[in-house]
């Protein structure tokens, strides 16, 4: 299988560094030991620590001041679109190393260790630090180790921040929906983005959504089909919006037990009751075994056979009908498949090419065929449209966990439709609200409401 250097690929994004080439590689580089990470620091507990704790910790007592006063701090423009690129980074993708945080908003200097931009909202609790504690990574100096960011442990610090937020910058933080922590799985989490930020660097595709915005209940919305109760709580990991609007719904996992096989038999089932026209979605298995897993010869790794077993099993018992069968609409990829060493990349990757089962073709019907998730003449949606991938990429440029070269373009008027809920619609107040304070190019979009109306948000 031929291969190349990530920095070989044409890349979407203009400045260094930050790319995936210049990033650490999370997958081969061992830097989680285990699926979740035990490095986090709260500005909590680092009130609470002792003085050596606190040196223990790499944060300057500086970093950490009042909740209150970080809260006030906050709310004035000083760092705003920083701290509003890191709140929503970690809103949508739960978990992000600081490169990935820097590659996302846009910002080398998101890329520090701990930079002063994000000294208020990690002093409010609205962010959590930590280090990644596995591998050669720990012995590193603590100036050089990897670390990550999500939410902090103070959920109820959102609320009295909010206050001080534009519709717009609410919007762009938590994509209109609640704060809350689940980070729980870093390297999982991890993982995902980096998946997600390296398909957005080199793949053709509309945009890239992570878990916040990939909820079941909001996909059925847009097609006006309402969610059923046991449905309510279902999101994938991440989302790939192709190009005329079919979303390669994204599983990431490591190992096969009982809950996968539940959530393939689960995802079987909606795609059985859901044909592409009423739910243009296909769900991608990616299997992210750990690297020794993959290559040791003593330990033979058996979760890629387990997961295309548990993909047959749901697809039997699920098996749709013969315009809409669940075996090509749940398929299966390794991360060694599409990335075979560090900072290395297949030739399969730039199509997305995925293991499916070839049940409904010419083919063994118990075999697997190779199908390119991006061309449309292998994965056809006959509904599918370019206005319809512009109106989901349209929509993401709204949001600051959008990778920030995807963000260019039109948005829609979230100013507009204040006025069209309060039943205001014909008074057209805010004809141009293009804000001079907004970063444009890497930052956000000019469009998002903010310091011109930043006076009417206590009103």
């Amino acid at each position: 299988m031929s291969s190349q250097h990530l920095a070989d690929l044409p890349s979407l994004i203009e400045s260094v560094p930050f790319r995936a080439a210049e990033r650490a590689d999370p997958y081969w580089e061992g830097m989680f030991a285990t699926g979740s990470s035990d490095g986090w620091v709260n500005a909590s507990q680092h009130r609470r620590a002792t003085p050596a704790q606190m040196r223990w910790s790499g944060i300057q007592p500086s970093y950490v001041t009042d909740p209150d006063d970080a809260l006030k701090a906050m709310r004035t423009n000083r760092h705003r679109p920083s701290i509003l690129a890191a709140l929503g980074a970690v809103s949508s993708w739960r978990t992000v190393t600081r490169e990935q945080l820097a590659c996302i908003a846009g910002s080398r200097v998101m890329g520090n260790t701990y930079p002063a931009a994000l000294s208020a909202p990690f002093s409010a609790g609205l962010l959590a630090h930590g280090y990644v504690s596995a591998g050669m990574n720990r012995l590193a100096p603590a100036d050089q180790r990897m670390s990550m960011w999500t939410i902090g442990d103070q959920i109820d610090a959102y609320p009295h921040y909010r206050k001080s937020l534009t519709f717009a910058e609410h919007i762009a933080i938590t994509g209109g929906q609640d704060w809350s922590s689940e980070h729980r799985f870093d390297r999982h989490n991890v993982l995902t983005t980096e998946l997600a930020l390296r398909v957005a660097e080199f793949c053709d595709v509309a945009t890239v959504l992570g878990e916040k915005q990939m909820s079941l209940a909001s996909m059925l919305a847009a097609a006006g089909i309402q969610a059923q109760q046991a449905d309510l709580g279902r999101r994938a990991d991440a989302g790939i919006v192709r190009r005329d609007g079919l979303v390669i719904a994204v599983e990431t996992t490591a190992s096969v037990g009982d809950a996968f096989r539940r959530k393939m038999a689960k995802w079987a089932q909606i795609l059985q009751r859901h044909p592409t026209y009423e739910l243009p979605l296909v769900v991608l298995v990616v299997d992210v075994s750990t690297p020794s897993q993959a290559t040791s010869a003593s330990a033979k790794n058996t979760t890629g056979p387990e997961i295309q077993a548990a993909i047959r099993e749901a697809v039997r018992d699920y098996p749709g009908t013969s315009l809409n069968r669940t075996a090509a609409r749940l398929g299966m990829i390794s991360w060694t498949d599409w990335f075979p060493g560090p900072h290395q990349v297949a030739g399969s990757f730039e199509g997305l090419s995925a293991s499916f089962l070839a049940r409904g073709t010419e083919t063994d019907e118990e075999g697997w065929r190779q199908v390119r998730l991006l061309d449309t003449d292998e994965l056809p949606y006959r509904e599918g449209s370019t206005a319809a991938g512009e109106t989901i990429a349209t929509n993401a440029r709204l949001l600051a966990g959008t990778p920030h070269w995807l963000r260019p373009g039109t948005v829609p008027r979230t100013d507009q439709y204040l006025v069209e809920q309060a039943g205001r619609g014909s008074i057209d107040t805010l004809t141009n609200p293009s804000v001079p304070d907004r970063m444009t190019g890497p930052g956000f979009t000019q469009q998002v409401a903010g310091r011109k109306w930043r006076r009417l948000v206590q009103l």
